[in-house]
């Protein structure tokens, strides 16, 4: 099969990917009393939200570097394979504890499955085409707000919460397989060097403020020492991270994109959004 013939079923399987990893941050919320009603423990409810959302907001940046270095199509199994493995144990859970963590790790592989299925879908396609194909990757975005809180609705009402995440198991299996047959590759064998510590600061710098968001006004007091302390640790991390970027020699995100008023401003309306 040539490349033309295989490029639907390559973009298909990354839409598939994308629609996993963006449905999971609504598909809970209708799912949430029933949850809650099951495992208790309501003061660790907004956790279960946050807990995804930080982990793969956090983790970005690293895989699409390792994405760079090892080639896409290992990385997006990888991705799906954290993520699928967080899925089941979310199922599975017994506690608000267990779940937050299933989350944590679903929210890893979504940080692989978001950055890396874009790529792919710039390898693949011409410049001409992309534009006519990122319709298509931003239409997931849309659908999945809309079908997640319906889906997490029906699963709760005629069978059980735990398919919200049980669901994603079959789904993820087919965008694996369709990346895995379909999406061939030549990796280029200079390894790169990974910038561990450029990755060490910008996770620390999004977890700690991610962490302020949620507990700021519960177990953080507004006036606190506390809260000060973390403000200074979040945005010094990030402060340094922007600094170091600027001088180290192969930077996990390199400051020359923000010179891009298209990559700046789609990044901030993302961040408002």
């Amino acid at each position: 099969m040539n490349n033309d013939l295989k490029r639907p079923f390559i973009l298909a399987s990354v839409m598939l990917g994308m629609f996993l990893a963006a449905i999971e941050a609504t598909i809970v919320a209708t799912a949430m009393p029933s949850i809650v009603a099951d495992l208790r423990n309501f003061s660790l409810y907004s956790w279960v939200f946050s807990s995804y959302l930080l982990s793969s907001s956090a983790t970005v940046l690293l895989f699409g570097k390792l994405a760079d270095i090892y080639g896409r199509r290992p990385i997006y199994v990888l991705g799906i394979c954290i993520f699928l493995i967080g899925s089941t144990t979310a199922g599975l859970s017994t506690s608000m504890v267990i779940l937050i963590g299933a989350r944590f790790i679903q929210g890893v592989g979504a940080g692989a499955l978001m950055p890396i299925a874009t790529t792919i879908v710039g390898d693949i396609y011409t410049k001409r085409e992309r534009a006519k194909v990122q319709g298509y990757l931003s239409a997931v975005w849309g659908i999945s707000a809309i079908l997640g809180p319906l889906i997490g609705a029906f699963f709760v009402d005629f069978l059980n919460w735990r398919f919200v995440f049980w669901m994603n198991i079959p789904l993820g299996l087919l965008s694996m397989i369709g990346i895995i047959f379909f999406l061939h590759e030549k990796v280029n064998k200079n390894k790169q060097p990974i910038d561990y510590i450029g990755a060490g600061l910008i996770v620390s710098g999004i977890s700690i403020l991610m962490y302020i968001l949620v507990e700021v006004g519960v177990s953080i007091p507004w006036t606190s020492i506390q809260l000060y302390m973390l403000l200074v640790l979040s945005f010094g991390s990030l402060y340094v991270f922007v600094v170091y970027e600027k001088r180290v020699k192969d930077p996990i995100m390199p400051t020359s994109i923000w010179t891009f008023r298209m990559i700046k401003f789609a990044n901030i309306a993302s961040l408002l959004t």
